[in-house]
């Protein structure tokens, strides 16, 4: 990609702000070798909360 100019960092943002909407943190920390601590910050600054799944999984299980 900087081959050609196009801008890495701003990509690798770009994708991970999408992934981080679909995934987990803990997952979007290992797909993109970040700690899970920086996933959660992204989760945070995407306004992303995975608090009300872990809540309804934890209450339907037997």
């Amino acid at each position: 990609m900087r081959q050609h100019d196009l801008p890495v960092r701003a990509a690798r943002n770009t994708a991970l702000l999408e992934a981080i909407t679909d995934l987990p943190p803990i997952v979007v920390a290992d797909l993109f070798g970040i700690s899970p601590a920086t996933a959660h910050r992204w989760s945070q600054l995407a306004g992303n909360s995975w608090a009300p799944y872990l809540a309804a999984r934890k209450r339907s299980r037997p």
